[in-house]
């Protein structure tokens, strides 16, 4: 179709595909530029239990689902509820012929209730086994710190020793279920947000608190660079924190004794960004690709520890989740800057 296509051009090649759309298993709306609906299929029609016949000629606004579909941008699924299903839609354009000019809009429509009920099982079933294997996991730790501690009698010093180990791994496996939980919700999106306006100096008073300490134990300097009046931000004050943990957690393991971490916030345009600057041993260049990798762990100086883990690639599903990004810069044997930014 040329550009200089007419109405009646235009009108002629929205209404030559009725009976493919027909033939189609997906649910299927075309529109005209307007957002009139000019064809629907009988699956779209089912889907959102219309009549396929009255649907005709509607704005797309007055059917069911409509505030959602009309803010549809091109090819960006989305979810939407019509009764008692769950839809995926997805808005494409329809170019003329030449490809130069849009004359409407293609709206896919598929179903995904039978999907999500069975990932919404699976979910279930995934958080029953996490609590039949963390429920043990504590009563381990709790009864090796008891040992440690003395409450059932004197150790020699090699039961101590053993009664820590069991402690540790035992801790540490209940770390990692938490991380399996968060990064299995957070991929099948179950989790859900609880914004609510968050004072970025009330935050970061937390989590100062709680890290100084590990800091200076480890002989590590901690400081913070925090200016006045910084604007609140709507964020799920929890995850927040936990997004700030897992940097920071992760700067204290990979600098030396004698180092030093800085947590600096500031403002830049529409955003609050954090940055967690550390004086570490840094990250190689062929590692970079790889560090929110599940479970990826690079060779370096202080191999801390000897598992990977997950908490980098949950922090960084989180700040996307609030809508913003999670990065970093690094050089070998220069320190790395984990930084994140959370929208205003």
């Amino acid at each position: 179709m040329p550009s200089s296509a007419t109405q009646t051009e235009r009108e002629q090649f929205l209404s030559t595909s009725a009976a493919v759309l027909r033939a189609l298993g997906e649910g299927l709306i075309i529109t005209d530029l307007g957002g009139i609906v000019r064809q629907i299929n009988p699956a779209a029609a089912r889907l959102l239990a219309v009549d396929p016949a009255a649907a005709l000629d509607l704005p797309l606004g007055r059917l069911p689902g409509g505030p959602a579909l009309e803010r549809l941008a091109d090819l960006q699924p989305a979810l939407i509820e019509a009764g008692e299903r769950a839809l995926s839609v997805e808005r494409r354009p329809l170019l003329s012929d030449d490809e130069r000019q849009a004359v409407g809009a293609l709206i896919v429509i598929r179903d995904l209730s039978g999907e999500l009920a069975e990932r919404r099982r699976q979910y279930d079933l995934f958080c029953r086994a996490l609590h039949d294997v963390r429920v043990p996991l504590q009563a381990i730790s709790g009864s090796a710190e008891g040992l440690m501690r003395g409450w059932f009698g004197p150790l020699t010093d090699d039961q101590r020793e053993f009664a820590g180990i069991i402690k540790e791994n035992a801790d540490h496996q209940s770390v990692l279920f938490s991380q399996l939980y968060d990064a299995y919700a957070l991929s099948t999106n179950f989790v859900k947000l609880e914004p609510v306006p968050v004072s970025a100096d009330s935050i970061i008073h937390e989590v100062d608190q709680e890290f100084a300490p590990r800091f200076a134990a480890h002989d590590q300097r901690f400081s913070v660079d925090l200016p006045p009046n910084l604007p609140a931000i709507a964020a799920d004050r929890q995850r927040l924190r936990q997004i700030l943990a897992a940097l920071l957690d992760n700067a204290a393991r990979y600098t030396p004794p004698g180092g030093a971490v800085l947590l600096r916030v500031r403002q830049s345009g529409q955003a609050v960004l954090f940055d967690v600057q550390d004086t570490g041993v840094g990250i190689r260049l062929e590692d970079q690709p790889k560090i929110f990798t599940a479970f990826f762990r690079g060779e370096g100086p202080l191999r801390e520890g000897r598992y990977g883990g997950l908490s980098l690639l949950i922090a960084r599903h989180l700040a996307e989740l609030h809508g913003g990004q999670l990065w970093f810069t690094s050089a070998e044997g220069q320190g790395s800057t984990f930084s994140f930014s959370i929208p205003l």
